[in-house]
C-alpha cells in the first residue's frame, strides 16, 4: 500500500544557518515532526530529553549549521541521520540527550528534513520496537526526496541555502 505525502516548511524552525522541513502524509493532520513532538510531550521520561533536543535543533540552526558530524548515521537504504548529535558533541557542549531519537535528512549544511522518532530502548536502534519503524520509514522517505532532487521537482535556491518546490508537490512513499 502506497502512502502520499507532501513537503512542509517548518516556519517556526527557520534559522540563520538552517532551514528545517518535514513531510506530511495525506491521511494525517500533522506533519511527521509535529507528530513526534506531540507523542513525546506525553511521555514523562522523555520531557527533559525533548527540551534538550530543541536546544540542539536551535544550536545547529542558529550557530553551527547542519554539519555532518552533528548527526548520527542511521542509513539503511538511504542517507538517513538522527539527532541528537553523537555523544562526543553532547559532552563537549554539556547538553546530553539520553534515549530520544529524531530521524532526519541532512540535505546539506543549510537544509534539514525532520521526520519522526521516539525513545530508543535497545542498543541497536534498528532493533528497537519504538524507533525501528521510524528508521525504516525515514529511509523510504529519503529515497523519494532524493528522486525529487534528481528530477528537479525540488531544487536549490541560487546560493544553496534553501530549497524550492511547488506547494502541494506529492511524494509517493
Amino acid at each position: 500500500m502506497n502512502n502520499f505525502a507532501s513537503i512542509v516548511r517548518l516556519d517556526e524552525f527557520q534559522f540563520s544557518k538552517v532551514k528545517y522541513y518535514s513531510i506530511q502524509f495525506d491521511d494525517n493532520d500533522k506533519n511527521e515532526f509535529y507528530d513526534f513532538l506531540n507523542r513525546m510531550e506525553s511521555v514523562e521520561e522523555a520531557t527533559d530529553d525533548l527540551d534538550k533536543l530543541f536546544v540542539w535543533i536551535e544550536i545547529i540552526g542558529e550557530t553551527v549549521g547542519a554539519k555532518k558530524e552533528y548527526f548520527r548515521n542511521e542509513a539503511i537504504t538511504a542517507d538517513v541521520s538522527a539527532l541528537p548529535p553523537p555523544a562526543a558533541f553532547m559532552r563537549a557542549h554539556k547538553i546530553s540527550v539520553s534515549h530520544l531519537r529524531l530521524y532526519c535528512l541532512r540535505v546539506n549544511d543549510c537544509v534539514v528534513f525532520l521526520f519522526n522518532g521516539g525513545v530508543k530502548t535497545q542498543t541497536n536502534a534498528k532493533d528497537c520496537p519504538n524507533v525501528g519503524p521510524y528508521i525504516k520509514q525515514a529511509n523510504r522517505i529519503v529515497q523519494e526526496i532524493n528522486k525529487l532532487f534528481f528530477s528537479k521537482e525540488v531544487c536549490w535556491n541560487n546560493d544553496k541555502t534553501d530549497i524550492r518546490y511547488s506547494l502541494g508537490l506529492g511524494i509517493e512513499i
